[in-house]
């Protein structure tokens, strides 16, 4: 396929990217679990930066109370699909870019299966359950892990890499918090989701170039306040997952 590179002239001429880093993006394979508050901006800005070929996974169904703070999305959206509508919206914002779409709950049967084809994964979802999987999964499939979560004003952010035995989300969250705990129980606005999937989507790109990333740090953004905090994190030696 014939790439346009008008469109990526300005990440061309960044010193840290350039063709070669172009090309990285263009080869990349990331996956994105969830396409809601979190994944829409991390989709929308992986797909503007021409990361070549994207996985969105999410077998949830557009319902209004979604509309605050999930972009991809509007009232015509309504009952349909999340992962066929964003796919939709997406490419024809690049039709550079491959999509391939996974519609299903993320179990620890298919998990592994999924993940063993990308080069990033990006958790995107919003419950504490499927976060522990997700990081369970990834650290088992040796894949890099982009982790966000948001509540209200406040968001976290870090990046898990298996093969460089870093810390990982359990390490941060070593007590599962109730399975009831989920976005549907907790205020978001908008506009968090909104910076925290920006950033996760950065911290895609970076690892994807070579450039420094949140490793053993979590990133700690209060919205009320505009703070930005980062802590290192150590691994936790009676850590199921990444001990």
């Amino acid at each position: 396929m014939q790439i346009d590179l008008e469109r990526y002239k300005r990440q061309l001429s960044i010193e840290a990217i350039g063709k070669h880093g172009q090309q990285k993006l263009f080869d990349a394979k990331v996956l994105v679990c969830g396409t809601g508050g979190l994944g829409g901006p991390a989709l929308t800005y992986l797909t503007a930066a021409g990361v070549g070929n994207i996985g969105l996974c999410d077998f949830d169904i557009v319902e209004p109370s979604n509309l605050n703070r999930q972009i991809l999305y509007n009232y015509a959206d309504i009952k349909k699909q999340k992962t066929n509508i964003a796919k939709e919206r997406l490419e024809k914002f690049n039709p550079d870019v491959k999509f391939k779409v996974y519609p299903e709950k993320l179990t620890e049967e298919n998990t592994s299966d999924i993940f063993k084809n990308y080069d990033v994964v990006i958790d995107a979802v919003d419950n504490f359950q499927s976060r522990y999987l997700i990081n369970a999964a990834a650290y088992k499939s040796s894949v890099p892990l982009v982790c966000g979560a948001v509540c209200e004003f406040e968001g976290i952010l870090t990046v898990i890499v298996p093969k460089e035995n870093t810390s990982c989300f359990q390490c941060i969250y070593p007590i599962k918090p109730s399975a009831e705990l989920t976005s549907k129980t907790f205020g978001i606005l908008g506009a968090i989701a909104g910076v925290i999937g920006s950033m996760q989507a950065l911290e895609a790109i970076k690892f994807i170039l070579g450039l420094h990333c949140l490793k053993n740090k979590v990133l700690i953004f209060n919205g009320i306040e505009n703070i930005y905090r980062i802590r290192t994190i150590s691994k936790r030696k009676n850590c199921p997952i990444c001990r």
